[in-house]
C-alpha cells in the first residue's frame, strides 16, 4: 500500500471501529486529492521549511468519515514530470483501487492547481466517478501559451526536437508556477514529448474541453487572491453540462491556501452529493 495512502487513510479506517452510523455511510465514499505542480502529496511535509498544503482539508474530510488518498503524482518535485500527462492517471487508478479495497463504493477525485486540472481531465475520461473537485484548477495549456511567450517558444522547440527524433531526450523548458507571492518562473527538466503532453494547446490538459465532457457534478473553488483564477469561471467552469450540484465557490485565499479555506464548501458539497445519490 502506498505510504501517502497509509497516512491519509488512518482516520477513515476508524469508520469500522465504532464511529456513528452516519460516519460509516460517509466512509463508503473515497476521496482522491491530487497535489499541485512540483509539490508533495497533499498534507505531507517535505523539506525543512515546507508547510503541508491541504492538511486541514484532509483532517476535516476524514473527521466526517470519508476515506482519503493523497497520491504522489508524476508532476511532483521528486518525480519531476516523469510521465506523459495521460500516463499519470495510473497513479489515480492505484489510489482508487486502494480506496475500494478499504470499503469505498463511490469515488470523488479532486486536486489543487495542476492537480485540479488533472482531476477534471481524469473525470472527463472516467464517467463512473461520483463527483470531481477543482481547487483553483490551473495550468491550462491555451492560457499558458497566450500569457507566457517563453512557454509558446518552448512549444515550438519541443515540436522541433520531436521531429528530429529527440522526443525522449531530457532537456530544460521554461514554465511558470503560482506560489504564496504570485506567479514565478521555473524550469522543467523533462522530455519534449512529456512537455507537449501537458502544454500543447489541444492536449488532454485543456480544461474547457474536459469540463464540457463531465457526466458528474463539479465543485470548483477559487481563491479571491489567486492570479490563476482570473478567468476560470467563464473560461472553463461555465462549460460544464447542467447539473444541480455544479457549484462555483470563491474563498478568501491565495493559491496555496485554497485547499484548507475550501474545507467547509467541500464538506457541504460532499454531503449534498451523498444525499443526491442516496448515500446516507
Amino acid at each position: 500500500m502506498r505510504k501517502a495512502f497509509l497516512v491519509s487513510l488512518c482516520c477513515g479506517l476508524l469508520t469500522s471501529l465504532g464511529l456513528p452510523p452516519q460516519a460509516s455511510a460517509a466512509g463508503t465514499v473515497g476521496v482522491v486529492l491530487l497535489h499541485g505542480k512540483l509539490g508533495a502529496p497533499m498534507g505531507v511535509v517535505r523539506g525543512r521549511m515546507a508547510t503541508p498544503i491541504g492538511a486541514d482539508l484532509i483532517e476535516e474530510i476524514e473527521r466526517a468519515g470519508y476515506l482519503v488518498s493523497t497520491p504522489e503524482m508524476c508532476w511532483s518535485r521528486e518525480r519531476g514530470f516523469d510521465r506523459a500527462y495521460a500516463d499519470c492517471f495510473a497513479d489515480i487508478d492505484a489510489s482508487i483501487a486502494d480506496l475500494k479495497r478499504h470499503g469505498a463504493t463511490a469515488i470523488v477525485v479532486g486536486g489543487l492547481s495542476l492537480g485540479g486540472n488533472g482531476a477534471i481531465a481524469y473525470a472527463a475520461t472516467h464517467p463512473g466517478l461520483l463527483g470531481v473537485i477543482g481547487l483553483s484548477p490551473a495550468d491550462d495549456p491555451v492560457i499558458k501559451a497566450k500569457e507566457y511567450p517563453k512557454v509558446a517558444d518552448d512549444l515550438v522547440r519541443a515540436r522541433d526536437l520531436v521531429a528530429q527524433g529527440k522526443g525522449g531526450v531530457k532537456t530544460d523548458f521554461d514554465d511558470y508556477n503560482t506560489g504564496p507571492r504570485g506567479v514565478y518562473s521555473i524550469t522543467l527538466d523533462t522530455t519534449p514529448r512529456i512537455f507537449l503532453s501537458f502544454f500543447e494547446p489541444d492536449s488532454l490538459a485543456h480544461m474547457p474541453t474536459n469540463v464540457a465532457k463531465l457526466t458528474m457534478p463539479l465543485l470548483w473553488v477559487a481563491g479571491d487572491n489567486d492570479p490563476s483564477q482570473r478567468s476560470g469561471r467563464a473560461y472553463a467552469f461555465d462549460k460544464a453540462p447542467p447539473n444541480p450540484l455544479n457549484r462555483y465557490v470563491t474563498v478568501h485565499a491565495t493559491h496555496l491556501e485554497v485547499p484548507d479555506a475550501a474545507a467547509p464548501a467541500v464538506l457541504a458539497w460532499l454531503s449534498d452529493l451523498r444525499r443526491q445519490r442516496g448515500i446516507q
